[in-house]
């Protein structure tokens, strides 16, 4: 089995943790501790514990939970972008790519074999949850100088670049990708909690045909 290595700036972490066993264990038990009991709650204590370690033991990967986050946000989004990469070979047209685009942001992720101690499934839900939460401080522009939020920007010129081939003369091209992914993690999250906010009565085909609707029809139109 080929692995697949994920790069993620060395801003966000302390040592890196796909370099040992131990960094790679730490990855797997925070991603199912966070998704199960919230940013909020999570410490590195109780990452310590899930570890049968000690606290400092995650210290020396991560300053933080900020960090650690935003790390974890970051390869899912470093993992996305090579799945789109790998989709968008078998697919001709820029609007079959755009639409497979959104169904990759949308719909529940397979397990990658090729990199066994991360479960992406798990991993799409608490960025679902907890995205935002990475930028909606008062550390953003010093945090946006040090890179934490690369794989974001990649993705959003990596669809940008779709919608130019669809009308070269598109103006919003950022613009309308860093609200569709915004909106991709926002409606998942509605349908699931606050429903009234979100028109996906039959689920998440809904939630990618309408952003795929408003995406083309925004492209096409202008």
């Amino acid at each position: 089995m080929n692995v697949l290595n994920i790069s993620v700036s060395n801003k966000l972490y302390n040592k890196n943790p796909e370099e040992t066993d131990l960094g790679k264990r730490i990855l797997s038990k925070s991603i199912g501790l966070m998704a199960e009991m919230g940013y909020e709650h999570l410490t590195f204590k109780k990452i310590g514990v899930a570890l049968e370690s000690t606290e400092a033991s995650v210290y020396r990967y991560f300053q933080n939970k900020h960090q650690l986050l935003a790390y974890l946000i970051n390869w899912y989004w470093g993992w996305l972008e090579v799945k789109m990469a790998q989709e968008f070979m078998m697919l001709n047209s820029p609007e079959e790519k755009l639409r497979r685009a959104i169904q990759l942001l949308v719909f529940p992720m397979d397990k990658d074999e090729r990199i066994p101690h991360i479960n992406e499934g798990t991993l799409q839900r608490l960025v679902v949850a907890e995205y935002p939460k990475i930028y909606l401080t008062k550390e953003v522009d010093a945090e946006n100088e040090e890179g934490y939020f690369l794989g974001y920007k990649r993705i959003c010129d990596t669809l940008g670049k779709l919608a130019l081939q669809i009308n070269p003369k598109y103006k919003y091209p950022h613009s309308l990708f860093s609200t569709v992914i915004s909106a991709a993690q926002s409606q998942q999250f509605f349908t699931e909690h606050l429903p009234r906010l979100s028109d996906a009565t039959s689920g998440k085909e809904d939630i990618v045909d309408f952003l795929t609707e408003m995406t083309l029809n925004s492209i096409q139109n202008k």
